[in-house]
């Protein structure tokens, strides 16, 4: 059966613009849960390989269906984008659900991360891009000091400088600073409803959600209300009521583990405890669990991350603006809000790499080293450095980025400046590539 819309699909595989969505209309293909193709669409694909007689059309479309889709997994994620022109045939395997999933399930023992840089023109809305850069962490793993080559993947139309600090990576698909959501391989972006602070994704259901407040017009600041999107869903916002008591949100980098969105908060008790928010995105049930006084205290000092699958933070201890060490939080078992703490000392400087630059911990590789950056380029012309911390063996390594921060084309080329420390760096540091379409998984309708 055709699709009334491949003929503008095929002539969109020429045209696709490094900075706008692929202007397709895609209906099939969305993040699978289940790792087999239905018997119907199989059907499908296979009737689509008879009813192609193109004569120019390669001969590996006379190989079996299955073998066709393990050759076609290990193809870079770009080079199927173009693949999609070459024939019906070939666009029907590229989008189904199955062989996304199959993609999926082999990118995902890759490990990458996503470095994003915004340029200058805060006080220019309608200029504001942040470009996307991928990165493997596997060459850095084999050594105590190397260099990373960036391959640069697209640019979206908004800042690094929000509320949130944040770039995320979930299931393949980034969320950027609450504004917008792209997949670097097909090009796509959308942008999220006005009010979303916080993005997470649901494994089980498959579903991407953003969460917003109503905030206290008396005293700003305040929680009184939720407010929660499913991505694709069409169901518009809605409100949710829980039996939490009223809190004060802190809009830092949150973090989403199997499910769950953590962010920071205080309670408006007298005593204005710290607690950390939990959102289950399948349920969109709210609940606290307690925190260490000294996780809150300090802002952006505090950050929480995803540490093997465990909610974890780094607290930082500074002395004269410089980090010399941190202390690292784990959050044992939630039920009984029970944690455990252990100090780490930096074996050597980080500012004689970084300049005088602030640091963030950005998360974890897949080994559960913790990645410490700058969250600005240096004024100054010089090499950009990300550390590794090993929290077991309390090493570090770095790793230089090649190009980034040293190089004065680069700096003009992606609008950062020379002399300039305003462009913001964010890292999302396990990403993994998918294929799927965002106008397929993320229809939004606000």
């Amino acid at each position: 059966m055709k699709r009334k819309d491949d003929d503008q699909e095929d002539r969109s595989c020429s045209s696709a613009s490094k900075l706008d969505p692929i202007p397709l209309d895609l209906k099939m293909a969305t993040v699978p849960t289940k790792s087999h193709m239905k018997k119907s669409h199989q059907n499908k694909l296979e009737e689509d390989e008879k009813e192609d007689t193109n004569p120019s059309k390669l001969e590996l479309d006379s190989l079996p269906l299955d073998l066709k889709m393990a050759i076609l997994t290990r193809i870079p994620a770009k080079s199927l984008m173009k693949l999609r022109c070459v024939s019906k045939m070939w666009s029907s395997i590229i989008r189904s659900r199955g062989f996304i999933d199959s993609y999926y399930a082999i990118s995902s023992k890759q490990s990458r991360f996503i470095v994003g840089l915004s340029n200058a023109a805060f006080n220019e809305p309608e200029k504001q891009l942040t470009f996307l850069f991928s990165f493997s962490h596997e060459d850095g793993e084999k050594s105590s000091s190397s260099s990373l080559v960036p391959n640069f993947e697209m640019a979206v139309p908004c800042s690094l400088a929000g509320l949130s600090h944040s770039l995320a990576s979930f299931h393949g698909i980034l969320a950027v600073e609450g504004k917008v959501m792209c997949n670097p391989n097909t090009e796509q972006f959308t942008t999220l409803p006005v009010g979303t602070i916080f993005v997470g994704y649901d494994p089980i259901d498959d579903q991407y959600k953003a969460l917003g407040f109503d905030f206290d017009k008396r005293c700003h600041g305040n929680a009184i209300g939720h407010k929660v999107w499913t991505l694709g869903g069409g169901e518009g916002m809605r409100q949710i009521r829980g039996d939490l008591a009223p809190y004060r949100p802190i809009l830092l980098p949150n973090v989403c583990i199997n499910g769950v969105i953590y962010y920071g908060a205080h309670t408006l008790s007298q005593t204005k405890d710290p607690v950390i928010v939990c959102f289950d995105v399948r349920s969109e049930k709210l609940s606290f669990i307690t925190a260490p006084a000294v996780f809150l205290q300090s802002g952006m000092e505090s950050i929480l991350i995803d540490y093997k699958g465990k909610l974890a933070s780094t607290v930082r201890n500074s002395c004269g603006g410089c980090i010399s060490s941190f202390v690292f939080w784990i959050l044992e078992d939630p039920k009984k809000h029970e944690w455990s703490r252990q100090s780490c000392d930096f074996p050597y400087s980080l500012w004689d790499y970084v300049g005088n630059v602030r640091i963030c911990f950005f998360g974890t590789n897949k080994a559960g080293e913790i990645i410490i950056a700058p969250m600005f380029l240096s004024r100054d012309v010089r090499s950009f450095y990300i550390f590794y911390y090993n929290v077991e063996t309390k090493t570090m390594r770095r790793v230089r980025l090649r190009g980034i921060g040293s190089d004065i084309e680069f700096r003009r080329s992606y609008g950062s400046g020379i002399k300039l420390c305003n462009c913001h760096v964010r890292i999302a540091p396990q990403h993994v590539e998918s294929i799927a379409f965002l106008k397929d998984h993320i229809n939004l309708r606000t």
